[in-house]
């Protein structure tokens, strides 16, 4: 096998296929990157046991062949070449090392190698049903939603998106319990078929981090059974969906709310920021006391002093003042994903669920359950 290629190409195509590598699998031959070289078309693959990845390039391609290269030991290399660096990848018959040649550096350097008869090839999914969506739907759907799932392994059905397709209307659904991100969109053309599934965040994620906004493809995805194959131009991923019945998302959702706030996005987000370093629990706890022309923003007083601040606001409603509390990076992150300059926040009473959406959309809500503090 021998191809050669620019540094920059195969590192960033390296980078990407080496997150679908666990760092707590306990088989070695996952520690690897399977690469594929037919003609002018190199392929990387790797995986553990529930997700694959799969990215092609173009490279000068010499020799066909395949290897399976020690991930961190190509990927530390490469990381520390010059981008416009030219490289040369070559086995030798016989050899159980490849070699690769580094113009610019003059250097040379040797890497063992692993048996790519043992790694399990990756399987194309001819799936039941096929879901395509331009490039602005997907990355709108993901950076809406994929944030306010939850980290913790422990609760699986919390840690992916719940996406809903009914006809040509599609609903992505995010939560960790403590707060629910909803996102809906109409898709430009479609069929009449309703089906759901439950994407894991990961998956979304490295969707979101490889689209192209200069030249948008659509992505593609593919269910068959339990699984799902994402297509994003030149990379491929395959992944076991989450199993399990996803609560009902709409039953958090007060069926009306008291008092509507409005104000300005960066105004409130750079004054949570500020105000919120003067809290000392896990939550960065902010207190709103929300009047008609203005919301106080303060922090509990501590060892680190106190913040307050107040921004203006326009608010109509029933229930004048209201005291409410929020975890400080739930809000921001919102505000960082909204997409608007003015937003609303509807509530009722100091502990009753709050929503916060965008001024003038209301295809993307955003529910928020209070803290209970002392004022």
């Amino acid at each position: 096998m021998q191809f050669s290629c620019e540094s920059k190409e195969l590192a960033q195509s390296v980078n990407i296929v080496k997150r679908a590598i666990s760092s707590s699998n306990n088989a070695p031959i996952f520690s690897g990157i399977h690469a594929i070289l037919q003609g002018n078309t190199l392929q990387l693959i790797a995986m553990d046991n529930t997700y694959m990845m799969n990215k092609k390039l173009d490279v000068n391609g010499e020799e066909d062949g395949e290897l399976l290269i020690p991930a961190k030991a190509i990927g530390d290399l490469l990381a520390r070449f010059d981008p416009d660096e030219v490289l040369t990848v070559q086995q030798l018959p016989g050899e159980k090392e490849m070699t690769l040649k580094a113009a610019k550096a003059r250097g040379q350097y040797h890497i063992p190698l692993m048996d790519p008869e043992e790694y399990p090839a990756m399987p194309l999914l001819q799936g039941d049903r096929t879901l395509q969506l331009p490039e602005e739907i997907m990355g709108k759907l993901i950076s809406t939603t994929v944030y306010a799932c939850s980290t913790d392994a422990s609760r699986p059905l919390y840690t992916g998106v719940y996406l809903e397709k009914s006809g040509q209307h599609l609903t992505a659904v995010g939560t960790n319990t403590h707060r629910l991100a909803i996102k809906e969109v109409e898709l430009p053309e479609g069929d009449d078929s309703e089906f759901s599934m439950l994407i894991p965040a990961r998956l979304l994620k490295e969707i979101g981090s490889n689209l192209n906004g200069e030249l948008p493809e659509p992505v593609v995805l593919t269910l068959k059974e339990r699984q799902i194959m994402a297509q994003v131009g030149s990379l491929t991923i395959i992944s076991s969906l989450i199993e399990g019945k996803f609560p009902d998302y709409k039953r958090p959702i007060p069926p009306s709310f008291s008092n509507r706030t409005v104000f300005n996005r960066v105004d409130m987000e750079k004054a949570i920021q500020r105000v919120s370093l003067f809290s000392q629990s896990d939550y960065n706890i902010v207190r709103l006391a929300i009047d008609a022309d203005g919301i106080t923003l303060s922090s509990a007083v501590s060892d680190m002093g106190q913040g307050k601040e107040i921004i203006a606001c326009q608010t109509v409603g029933d229930n004048l003042p209201l005291n409410i509390a929020f975890n400080s990076r739930y809000m921001t992150d919102f505000f960082k994903n909204c997409g608007t300059d003015r937003v609303s926040l509807e509530t009722n009473q100091s502990l009753s669920p709050a929503r916060l959406m965008p001024e003038g959309d209301e295809s993307y809500t955003y529910i928020l359950t209070p803290v209970r503090v002392i004022f």
